[in-house]
């Protein structure tokens, strides 16, 4: 009579994992990420700047965050697929008139990407800037963007 062969814990946990694998790889992959087939879904964020209804744009260069906020000369540094990051100048109703002429040197952070009819738009922004101390509480910087 043949006693079953009792294998340490360690070495149990050994074939059982190289099992698994065998089996996920003979099914085409278990839970792993695609690579290349799907394509992600593009991120846009809505832009008032000189449309009314707006315009889904990628880095724009010029962005209206809101009805009191705006950033210019934006140079992207990320771009998606759940944030965004740029730096640039911040100006606003908030300023006037000290900002008009030299707008504030500012870094935006787009968040919250929420999905519309198969585009990703970013839904809130975030912004960083050496605001004058008496300026602060009315300062527009961070808030919810505009979405279709």
């Amino acid at each position: 009579m043949r006693l079953p062969v009792r294998l340490p814990v360690c070495l149990s946990f050994v074939a059982l994992s190289f099992t698994a694998i065998a089996l996920c790889a003979a099914v085409g992959g278990c839970g792993s990420a695609t690579t290349g087939s799907v394509a992600e879904t593009p991120v846009y964020v809505l832009n008032l700047r000189d449309s009314e209804r707006g315009r889904a744009e990628q880095r724009p260069a010029n962005l209206v965050l809101s009805e009191f906020s705006t950033m210019s000369g934006v140079t992207w540094r990320t771009w998606g697929p759940t944030r965004a990051t740029g730096a640039g100048k911040i100006s606003g109703t908030w300023c006037l008139p000290e900002c008009a002429d030299a707008p504030y040197a500012a870094t935006v952070t787009l968040s919250s990407v929420i999905p519309v009819k198969g585009k990703g738009y970013f839904s809130r922004y975030a912004v960083t800037a050496d605001v004058p101390v008496r300026q602060r509480p009315e300062a527009d910087l961070s808030g919810v963007l505009p979405t279709p």
